[in-house]
């Protein structure tokens, strides 16, 4: 008998503990429901951009403007594309030729002069090491990041020791001053971008110690690009039927790997930096690029199976008629490790930047918003791909259905 009594107070006992820990654990649960159901006020952030009106610049401010940040854009005022009815109306525009000296950029000093806080710049623009250096000096005492947008160009004039893919720290000029001559003037690009970090970098050492963050890009890829290259093999792979330049790769090109970026990847990444997500980012630079790497003869392989043009052949040649649009480098795909670890960064996959991608280029050659687009495409595929320039509208005519009138070649 006091052995079944000392059972039942066991059990009473545990009844008790097992209640008190579901009513413990109820109360967590609700305390973190409420915790979430408080929302945290967003406050927009002052973000002036340099560029912003272009391909890559374009899609940023889209995506910030998206995201509720307040935009100051500095340009000198060409609106590409549809930005001016998709950016334009929804930032502050300040017009302004940074080729020029800042001295004449009356209304930009007066923007920085009465803000209280810039919260992150955004420079797609600069060039050469004065334009930044003149930036740097009018905005570090009230910004609290500089976001400077450059190129894996700058690795061309630079020293590569292994055969992998570049890293960040590849970027070191040669000790040669020889060397260095010649390099710069392969590629003047690649110089001067890497001339506008040096500065940005050299000038954070210094008494500002103003938080940069450095992008290096790959050939950026997606709608809305202003070189028209992909739209461009786009429209040669649809309408080869009626033109008379076949597609050919150049045999140096054969087994060159590349890389690429995707637009909307880079400003999704940007915006990321201007919320301060990456905090541990500061003062170091990032290579960004797709997962996938591929030759040229690769990429408009999966270009042409996307568009379903499957009587269209890409030979490689060593020919005087083989047409390279891409890589912009010679020294192959960017390493991404380190973007990888600290930004998270996680690109698209290939296949749906290159469905997207397409079928972007597919709507535009009718749209109404894109004319002057599709008029300069024309003359390109007149000038470069057929004798016969009448040809090309009647390709577009009977692929796309566009109405050009019947035309008569002359005799």
């Amino acid at each position: 008998m006091k052995r079944m009594c000392c059972q039942l107070d066991q059990a009473h006992r545990m009844k008790l503990l097992y209640t008190a820990w579901f009513f413990f654990h109820f109360l967590l649960t609700l305390s973190q429901c409420v915790a979430m159901a408080v929302e945290v006020p967003f406050i927009p952030k002052q973000v002036l951009i340099f560029g912003g009106n272009g391909f890559i610049g374009s899609s940023t401010a889209e995506r910030l403007i998206e995201a509720g940040h307040k935009l100051t854009l500095v340009s000198r005022g060409n609106w590409y594309w549809d930005s001016a009815s998709t950016v334009m109306p929804f930032v502050q525009h300040i017009k302004c030729n940074r080729r020029e000296t800042m001295e004449q950029c009356s209304e930009l000093k007066h923007y920085v002069a009465n803000i209280e806080q810039i919260d992150a710049v955004i420079d797609f623009s600069a060039y050469y090491a004065e334009t930044i250096q003149e930036s740097l000096d009018l905005v570090h005492r009230k910004t609290k990041l500089y976001i400077y947008i450059s190129t894996d160009s700058v690795y061309e004039v630079c020293i590569k020791n292994h055969t992998g893919p570049t890293l960040e720290t590849d970027a070191v000029r040669p000790e040669s001053e020889e060397m260095r001559k010649n390099f710069e003037s392969w590629d003047s690009y690649g110089h001067h971008k890497l001339e506008c970090e040096e500065h940005l970098t050299n000038f954070s050492a210094g008494n500002s110690a103003l938080p940069f963050i450095i992008l290096r890009l790959p050939d950026v890829i997606g709608p809305r690009d202003n070189t028209n290259r992909w739209w461009y093999y786009q429209l040669w792979m649809k309408l080869k039927y009626y033109l008379e330049k076949d597609i050919i790769v150049p045999k140096s090109s054969e087994n060159r790997l590349m890389s690429m970026v995707y637009v909307k990847d880079v400003a999704d990444m940007i915006q990321k930096l201007v919320q301060n997500s990456y905090p541990n980012a500061y003062f170091q630079t990032f290579n960004l690029a797709l997962k996938e790497t591929f030759t040229l003869k690769q990429f408009l392989e999966t270009m042409r199976d996307q568009l379903n043009a499957t009587n269209v052949s890409i030979t490689v040649e060593d020919s005087p008629l083989a047409t390279r649009m891409y890589p912009s480098v010679k020294l192959g795909p960017v390493d991404t490790t380190k973007a990888e670890q600290i930004l998270q960064w996680v690109p698209t996959k290939w296949a749906d930047v290159l469905r997207e991608t397409c079928d972007f280029y597919e709507m535009a050659i009718a749209s109404h918003y894109f004319i002057n687009q599709r008029s300069d495409m024309i003359r390109m595929l007149q000038n470069y791909l057929t004798t016969k320039p009448n040809n090309v509208y009647r390709a577009l005519r009977n692929v796309y259905g566009l109405g050009y009138p019947e035309t008569k070649d002359e005799l």
